[in-house]
């Protein structure tokens, strides 16, 4: 496939992709360990829940918006939009097209540039609206970063391994298909290398000096976790290795964010050891996330939930498990429930716990995604919702894929009363609040709303 067709691949989430399009091949397994490294820095020692805004989620409803305007810039009418939500995050496909026909450049170049001047434009036009987080990938580089495209250079950083990999490194200078490339082969950062940590943390402390609200961390555990060998040919030893390094240097990169009063979300497949991954993909992580909880302790983060009620039965039921546990421990969760419209919700078809195939229409997929995650949320968190087909660009990450719902105004819990009980053998998971009771069955993909 050419790179432009690779990248709108890329959209309906990378993890996907790798599942989907990863070719057939034999490699000699790669047995590195990790390299020791000595890196102090200043741990905040500030509470979990921590952040640098007022949450009030149990009296609106925290919505969250999480996408890209490929064109450029937002225009008025967007950002009009965005700023009724909660929580605003900008993806990395913003600028995709909008210097396609002069420079050729992904965002000119600077994509992290032009997001940081978005975020000033936003603020200035709504000082009350949401916080503005801005995309980083915590595993490849890409070449629309100006600071990246740096760091690519250095191809001594990154796992040799240049399976889907020319979609970050030609394709962004090379938006106008004009043949240009680069020479280089490799993106994905190899966190075992003192180096690459060294380098990589340089980064994120240039994103901790913008004036932004914090930074989304995507596809934050992904090499790690992936056992099919489509991200690289490691061995599990040297993925739990490499795990360890790049768990170092989110405490270190997150550490430096807080301090300088910016907030880190962290995004991944990963659950609790006994509980396991939380999607078919990416699941089998050497390290389960009491390890990383640990490891940031004092280091205030969200865990994002790559991607909420995937579909149903036990999917569902240790996706609501896994969340609860990690707000009773203070973590704030944050999800994005993507809907495919055109296989009814799910894609491929949601199945209940039986096998039957169940179909909703909008609103319906909408409320059950709505009542899992109020079941599930605790202070800090935060709730997404995209058509992830209404738009086969840019596949659920575009400007065009994210409305402001009526139920993110209707819909108000009050505080929560006592703990989530669970019933109907741990498919069902029920909440009271102040405002009536929440609840949903994992099991037939039922739920209910009496607020």
């Amino acid at each position: 496939m050419n790179t432009k067709s690779f990248i709108c691949l890329c959209a309906l989430g990378l993890a996907l992709l790798f599942t989907q399009c990863a070719e057939e091949v034999t490699e000699a397994t790669d047995t590195l360990l990790a390299e020791q490294c000595n890196r102090p820095f200043a741990r905040p020692n500030l509470p979990s829940t921590w952040q640098p805004w007022t949450w009030n989620g149990y009296e609106k409803f925290p919505s969250l918006y999480f996408a890209a305007e490929p064109e450029g810039y937002l225009n008025a009418a967007q950002m009009q939009k965005i700023s009724r939500f909660s929580l605003s995050i900008l993806e990395f496909r913003m600028g995709q097209f909008m210097e396609e026909t002069t420079t050729g450049y992904w965002a000119g170049g600077d994509l992290a540039g032009v997001m940081e001047h978005q975020v000033q434009q936003f603020r200035s036009a709504h000082p009350d609206g949401p916080p503005m987080l801005v995309y980083r990938s915590g595993m490849w580089a890409g070449s629309m970063f100006a600071k990246q495209w740096e760091s690519l250079q250095d191809q001594s950083l990154f796992l040799e391994d240049e399976r889907l990999s020319s979609g970050f490194i030609d394709y962004p200078r090379d938006v106008d298909e004009s043949g240009e490339e680069s020479g280089l082969k490799y993106c994905r950062w190899d966190f075992r290398k003192c180096e690459t940590r060294a380098e990589y943390a340089e980064l994120i402390a240039a994103a901790a000096r913008e004036q932004t609200a914090g930074v989304f961390f995507d596809n934050a555990q992904s090499v790690p976790c992936d056992n099919q060998n489509e991200l690289s040919y490691m061995s599990r030893e040297a993925r739990a290795a490499f795990m360890q390094a790049q768990t170092q240097v989110y405490a270190e990169v997150f550490s430096e964010l807080v301090n300088n009063n910016q907030y880190p979300i962290l995004s991944t497949t990963n659950g609790f050891s006994d509980i396991g991954g939380l999607v078919p993909w990416e699941n089998d992580c050497p390290e389960g996330e009491e390890v990383l909880l640990e490891a940031l302790e004092g280091i205030p983060f969200a865990r994002n939930n790559e991607f909420w009620m995937w579909n149903l039965g036990e999917t569902a039921a240790r996706q609501m498990r896994n969340s609860i546990r990690e707000t009773e421990r203070g973590i704030p969760i944050i999800v994005h429930m993507p809907y495919f419209p055109n296989d009814g919700g799910c894609l491929e078809g949601c199945l209940t716990l039986d096998g039957e195939e169940k179909t909703y229409a909008q609103d319906e997929f909408l409320e059950f995604g709505m009542a899992a995650f109020l079941v599930a949320m605790g202070p800090g968190s935060y709730f997404g919702f995209s058509d992830m087909q209404n738009d086969p660009e840019g596949a659920g990450w575009f400007d065009v894929s994210w409305d402001y719902h009526p139920q993110f105004d209707r819909i108000v819990t009050g505080n929560p009363v006592g703990e989530v009980q669970v019933s109907n053998s741990g498919m069902t998971f029920t909440r009271q609040f102040e405002n009536g009771t929440v609840w949903v069955n994992c099991a037939d993909g039922t739920y209910g709303l009496a607020l």
